[in-house]
């Protein structure tokens, strides 16, 4: 008997169980100003965003390629829904007794945070003391995971940021482990 099939198969079943142990990231994005709002999540050249106005898009090597609308309910039924839903959610929480420790047990940790920006108060004096207190705070920073990189805007009021979190997740088989007591509920 040849010994390749046998080592075929060992190496088929080991590629598979390899999919399920290994530790991957995905990449968390968003962005908000005064003005607009998105967040999404990555993994690898694809990413889902929500944006405003109720709309999913589907980006591929940060492009976008498909987009969708979610259709918005403005009838009276639908603002005594939301009520209810609140309503609902409150009373399963109390209930339920939400187990929020094993959260903590998730096998996910923050592999990087990065937010970076613009702010500016109106008046060049206020923005520069402000720029001031968050560049002592980046340099505070330095030795953590968390990459602060705000540009002061002398010249006009506002704030925006863009924040970006590589999140590890231990490993598919692990997770799974992890997200079954919230299943049996």
């Amino acid at each position: 008997m040849e010994l390749y099939p046998v080592l075929l198969v060992f190496a088929c079943v080991g590629g598979l169980a390899t999919l399920v142990l290994v530790s991957f990231c995905v990449t968390v994005l968003g962005s908000i100003s005064s003005r607009e709002w998105s967040a999404g999540a990555g993994l690898g050249p694809i990413a889902i965003l929500l944006l405003p106005g109720n709309t999913l898009e589907l980006w591929l090597f940060e492009k976008p390629v498909f987009s969708f609308r979610i259709p918005e309910d403005t009838g009276e039924a639908g603002k005594k829904e939301e009520e209810k839903d609140g309503e609902i959610l409150k009373k399963a929480e109390k209930e339920s007794g939400f187990p929020f420790s094993a959260l903590l047990k998730l096998p996910i940790s923050i592999d990087s945070v990065s937010i970076s920006g613009r702010i500016g108060t109106g008046d060049a004096g206020e923005t520069g003391k402000l720029y001031g207190w968050i560049a002592a705070l980046r340099g505070a920073l330095r030795t953590t995971r968390l990459d602060l990189n705000i540009i002061p805007d002398f010249a006009e009021a506002g704030w925006s940021a863009n924040i970006r979190a590589r999140i590890r997740i231990r490993s598919l088989f692990h997770l799974v482990i992890a997200l079954l007591p919230f299943i049996k509920r």
